[in-house]
């Protein structure tokens, strides 16, 4: 089996998320963690979040009572998809049932030095991107919205963290790259740190919402924080990785750099349902084999599209999949199904985000 590749700048391949506990360190999410938590969301209950780095810690500061935070961003180099999603609806979540107050980083120094995207280019699609998430439910009042080009204090502790750290010591975390995302790494690091500087009444204990690819970042930052103890106070970020959400081909996650393969959520309703009725299933090759030996919807990125988006109710999913094992569903009928729940939504969602784009333009240009 090909081995697990996490590259947070290209492509990342998990074939076997069982081995990241020991390939990286990481924590699962447990009953116990479940337990602590009031009203978990669906990526936390369908175990889509399923791994952490002290997440607990960020749990008991919650309970206690002291400040905490929720970091996350978005590069613009194109629109919202349904991989951007995830995260977006995470940093929500956590906004909403733990008050947390979100910080939202335009990347656009990392577009800049990664896609060669111009600043002023960055900008346009930076306030479709806000947009977005405004109408998926982002309260603005209890959110800090910023682009790392207008963020000083980003760029300043950039330049303070990379005194610190090593070039062998990048080349092991990223491999070998040009120095340009080198800086890029720091920056983000400036990013995950930010919400703990005295500015914005920390240190804290700050969550980062984050897919596998992006996991060296945590670990730079987490080796950042003991390296400036002379100088901060921070508190080593907690992290929590969801699984990958699949392109519609099957094949790797949904990203942006393969667009053919993407539900973007400004697609016309119609187009978006023609992808889905062409992605990958988990069926079998005739309707009487299907009948007989019941589909596969652990190979089905239909089914995927219910459990991580569209189906929230969690019996419902249950009887999806359980009709699917036992031959009940046929693939063109569920398709059809959740490709008519996907076009309302899209719907509704994009008459929302039109309605959010004069906020979204003021918050990036204050």
């Amino acid at each position: 089996m090909e081995e697990n590749i996490i590259d947070p700048f290209g492509t990342s391949i998990i074939t076997d998320y069982s081995k990241l506990f020991t390939q990286l360190g990481l924590q699962p999410i447990t009953e116990d963690i479940l337990r602590r938590i009031k009203n978990p969301s669906r990526y936390l209950r369908r175990r889509i979040d399923f791994a952490h780095q002290d997440f607990d810690k960020f749990l008991a500061s919650f309970e206690e009572g002291r400040p905490i935070a929720v970091i996350s961003g978005i590069k613009p180099t194109n629109e919202f998809h349904l991989g951007s999603k995830v995260t977006a609806e995470k940093i929500i979540y956590f906004q909403k049932e733990f008050e947390a107050k979100v910080f939202y980083c335009i990347a656009d120094l990392e577009s800049l030095v990664d896609n060669q995207i111009p600043l002023n280019e960055a900008e346009k699609i930076a306030i479709g991107n806000v947009a977005d998430i405004l109408a998926l439910g982002l309260d603005p009042k209890n959110a800090y919205i910023y682009r790392q080009s207008e963020e000083k204090r980003v760029t300043n502790l950039a330049y303070l963290f990379s005194r610190r750290i090593t070039l062998s010591h990048m080349k092991n975390l990223y491999g070998e790259r040009h120095l340009g995302l080198y800086f890029a790494a720091f920056t983000q690091a400036g990013d995950i740190l930010l919400p703990q500087l005295e500015d914005f009444d920390g240190p804290k204990n700050v969550l980062v919402p984050i897919g596998l690819d992006q996991s060296p970042h945590i670990f730079l930052c987490r080796d950042i924080v003991e390296r400036v103890k002379d100088v901060f106070h921070f508190f080593p970020p907690s992290a929590i990785y969801h699984k990958f959400f699949r392109a519609l081909d099957g094949e790797t996650k949904m990203s942006k750099r393969d667009p053919m393969s993407v539900l973007f959520l400004n697609d016309e309703p119609e187009l978006a349902k023609r992808k889905i009725i062409n992605c990958v299933d988990g069926g079998r090759k005739t309707v009487k084999e299907q009948r007989r030996l019941g589909g596969e919807p652990e190979k089905c990125v239909n089914y995927e599209l219910a459990l991580f988006h569209f189906v929230e109710d969690d019996n419902k999913l249950k009887k999806i999949y359980e009709e699917c094992k036992a031959g009940k569903r046929l693939c063109g009928e569920c398709k059809e199904e959740i490709a008519d729940i996907v076009a309302e939504f899209l719907k509704k969602h994009q008459k929302k985000r039109e309605k959010m784009m004069d906020m979204a333009r003021k918050l990036l240009q204050k």
